[in-house]
């Protein structure tokens, strides 16, 4: 038995794959049942999260799981690459998207918080306590690493590509898919769920390659990775 062939490689891939593959179907469950909000104000996104308290619910649980697997399936995407080739990108990317992407998880505690607050404060005043809760910086540290996740992602797939693991489809689809969440209105939530496609079939794709993976650490062959470009 080598390192290669062991089971508890192969569990391990064969988890890491499937979470991200139930991780990017959660994160899309979770946008498409958010709570459609009026404008893009604070008060109208406490509004939208106090108005349907099961809903709200529903979809923080989908999204805080979607985070967690992800980030957690994420580790194992550098184990893909072979070579040199890419191997720095790849680990630097993965590391730090896990990083976000668990720590995003952790922020949708925010979600009941901002629910009750909305129900059982004046707007204003609710309004008031998220900012001042939200302006701390080292909540910012802990829970929002925004844009530094999508960063991550796409320096992970570039890694991914140069390493010809995945095609060069999955950069571009990195870049569409966060600005499409980004972007896309939120009064009708299935918009920035279908938007954010692009990015979570790039991480669906690196799922599945993990889950190929795992054949080799169970003895069984598998062809050449997919060509890059």
């Amino acid at each position: 038995m080598t390192n290669e062939t062991s089971p508890a490689r192969r569990v391990m891939l064969i988890a890491a794959g499937a979470a991200l593959l139930a991780g990017a179907a959660c994160f899309f469950a979770g946008l498409a049942t958010s709570p459609p909000e009026v404008d893009e104000t604070k008060a109208s996104y406490l509004r939208s999260l106090a108005a349907d308290p099961f809903t709200t619910q529903l979809s923080a649980l989908l999204l805080h799981y979607g985070n967690l697997l992800m980030g957690a399936g994420l580790l194992a995407v550098p184990l893909l690459v072979r070579g040199r080739r890419g191997a720095v990108l790849t680990v630097v990317g993965a590391l730090a998207g896990a990083l976000g992407l668990l720590q995003m998880s952790g922020a949708l505690l925010s979600d009941w918080f901002h629910m009750e607050i909305g129900r059982n404060l004046p707007i204003e005043q609710a309004v008031l306590v998220s900012d001042k809760v939200l302006a701390h910086p080292a909540e910012q540290l802990a829970f929002n690493p925004g844009p530094l996740v999508s960063l991550a992602l796409l320096v992970t797939f570039i890694g991914l590509a140069r390493a010809g693991v995945v095609g060069w489809w999955t950069v571009p689809a990195v870049v569409v898919g966060y600005a499409g969440m980004l972007f896309m209105p939120y009064d009708t939530p299935i918009l920035p769920a279908v938007g954010t496609l692009p990015m979570l079939a790039a991480m669906g794709f690196a799922g599945w390659r993990v889950l190929g993976r795992s054949r080799v650490a169970g003895g069984q062959p598998v062809l050449s990775p997919v060509a890059a470009g």
